[in-house]
């Protein structure tokens, strides 16, 4: 892996620095794919000693939403990045990023669907928005992304605030419970369905679960998918991947910010509510001393990409050195779709139905990521995209691409 691409050519260079890898991307995501693996591999196991209980509550306290969040902030870095190279070629490219979108979807409805996955048909419904905002200048893109990571709890706020008025607190609460009883009904069948032993009836269950799970506030809001996009294509927009020298003080300074949430996030009590208030006070005051969906733990991951930013910040031949991550990096879809393969086919009723204790979850997630690292980089040097991303980008321009 070359270390010159860390940084920006001249435009007097032969190939413009757009035009090539960015490959601490690849080294990024390749880091949030082992992340993920572990993840996955922690919340099918179950039993064990101490050691497991502890290495489990790590998992839960470092690793847990923290590189799917890294995930998302890649996905958006890298539509921005395909933008950005197509405008420098003067090349229309919405058409080709829409037939893009709808083949991540079809990779998202089998992910999602057969597999039990849904992160990346939520990447294909909401890329539809970053068209939209790819030109706005950076203070909207600020504004943009502090008001959809409060989406959630404007919308809660709202709503309340909307039945208290209409119905009253005391109906409006009983719909809420009701409501709740029925997600919590709903939710306990569909697991014990996906438990079964049969196939068809597993995917019935899963395909069942997504329109339940695409109506979710969580979903329709762009409180996380689209808030983790926006976040990338800032990172785009500043330079923090090509030019992470230059960018080394807010790089830190996210970094510091990111361990400072987690530690609000896990130090800091919940607001202890008031005997006899409102409830739309007490709603919006309790969000609001919990950080107002601005401050999240899931922000770790700010820490982790920041460290490998000011590493090859101080050094490009820490791309070399961290080169491990990049072949899985480059292959990400495949190597994602591969993972969620074998986790189904290992946990599933319907297929092996292993159990396994979380440390031998950990050995299992190494060793699987291992192989993950040799098949990439064997594929590699014999093709120039994985098989999925040569299906993804064939589609994207609607012919055939180059094989090997």
């Amino acid at each position: 892996m070359s270390a010159t691409l860390a940084t920006p050519l001249r435009s007097s260079d032969a190939h413009s620095s757009i035009d090539l890898r960015l490959d601490v991307l690849d080294v990024l995501r390749g880091i949030a794919l082992v992340g993920m693996f572990l993840v996955h591999f922690s919340n099918y196991a179950t039993g064990g000693g101490r050691a497991d209980g502890i290495y489990q509550q790590t998992v839960l306290l470092l690793f847990e939403e923290r590189f799917w969040a890294m995930f998302g902030i890649l996905f958006g870095a890298s539509f921005a990045i395909q933008f950005r190279r197509a405008d420098a070629r003067g090349e229309p490219f919405t058409l080709k990023y829409l037939r893009r979108l709808a083949a991540l979807a079809v990779f998202g409805f089998i992910a999602d669907g057969i597999f039990g996955y849904n992160v990346l048909l939520g990447y294909a419904l909401w890329g539809l928005a970053l068209p939209f905002v790819r030109k706005w200048s950076t203070p909207v893109l600020v504004g943009a992304l502090i008001v959809s990571a409060a989406s959630m709890h404007v919308y809660t706020t709202t709503r309340a605030a909307y039945g208290v008025a209409t119905k009253g607190e005391e109906a409006f609460q009983a719909d809420s419970r009701a409501l709740g009883a029925y997600n919590r009904t709903f939710s306990q069948a569909n697991r014990e369905a996906q438990e079964s032993a049969d196939f068809s009836t597993v995917v019935a269950a899963r395909l069942e679960r997504m329109p339940w799970f695409y109506s979710r506030p969580y979903s329709f809001l762009p409180v996380n998918t689209f808030t983790l996009f926006l976040l990338g294509v800032l990172a785009v927009r500043i330079g923090l991947f090509d030019r992470p020298a230059e960018h080394r003080r807010l790089i830190v300074a996210l970094a510091v910010f990111g361990a400072a949430s987690l530690a609000f996030e896990r130090l800091v009590p919940d607001r202890p509510p008031t005997p006899g208030a409102p409830l739309v006070q007490e709603m919006f005051l309790s969000q609001l001393a919990g950080g107002y969906g601005l401050i999240r733990g899931m922000w770790l991951t700010f820490t982790y990409a920041g460290v490998v930013l000011l590493l090859v910040a101080s050094n490009p031949k820490w791309l070399q050195r961290l080169s491990i991550f990049g072949s899985p990096g480059r292959t990400a879809l495949t190597s994602y779709m591969t993972q969620i393969v074998i986790l189904d086919l290992l946990f599933s009723n319907y297929a092996l139905g292993l159990t396994i204790t979380p440390l031998a979850g950990l050995t299992a997630g190494i060793a699987l990521f291992g192989v993950n690292v040799v098949f990439s980089r064997w594929w590699l040097a014999r093709h120039p995209y994985g098989p999925m991303e040569w299906l993804w980008r064939s589609a994207t321009y609607w012919r055939w691409q180059r094989w090997r």
